[in-house]
């Protein structure tokens, strides 16, 4: 994967696969020795069908979608494991269409689908970075938050609902009006603290 060589410090896959790809699976694996966040999504076959490659790979954070209420959506796959199991806003999503792609076509759609889930969640994980270096997070909390397990650590303890058998991701349970900057890097602090790495 190109963006493995680049410096990047998250990677979104919005496709999936039913078998495990060996070119793919290499740059995964070296992507996650780097630390780099990769997010796919799980696939839109409903329960008859599994959560499809690479979001079904450990090295991954596998992205159910939902509604705008945090129902989930009627086409995800069954949830797989006994962890968290990731979901957010991936119905009606505006989404860029270019007009080229098909005569007539308007510059933007709303698609719905775990493919249009898996940036949001990405951009949330952004955002969390982000937060993290304005507000002077610590070098060795920060580079567990840039970890699969330091995400999924914060996302689930900090982040989510749990909506049938869904985590549902809504980052405003973080980001209350109530919690002023300082304490939202100390309970992400205690958080990481707290995770096995």
């Amino acid at each position: 994967m190109w963006a493995v060589g680049h410096n990047v410090d998250i990677i979104t896959m919005s496709f999936g696969l039913e078998e495990e790809h060996g070119g793919m699976q290499k740059a995964i694996i070296e992507a996650y020795s780097k630390n780099i966040l990769m997010f796919a999504a799980a696939s839109n076959e409903g329960g008859n069908r599994i959560v499809t490659y690479p979001a079904r790979k450990e090295q991954v954070i596998c992205i159910y979608a939902t509604d705008g209420k945090g129902e989930p959506y009627r086409s995800n796959p069954t949830p797989i494991g006994n962890s968290y199991r990731f979901a957010t806003l991936g119905e009606g999503v505006k989404s860029a269409w270019p007009k080229g792609l098909k005569k007539g076509a308007a510059p933007e759609q709303r698609m719905t689908g775990t493919s249009f889930a898996t940036p949001i969640a990405a951009g949330i994980a952004a955002c969390l970075l982000e937060f993290a270096i304005v507000h002077g997070m610590p070098d060795n909390s920060y580079s567990s938050l840039r970890t699969r397990q330091g995400m999924q650590a914060v996302f689930g303890k900090l982040l989510v609902d749990v909506r049938k058998e869904l985590h549902y991701i809504h980052p405003w349970r973080l980001f209350s009006e109530s919690r002023e900057p300082p304490d939202i890097l100390l309970l992400m602090k205690d958080t990481l603290t707290h995770s096995p790495n």
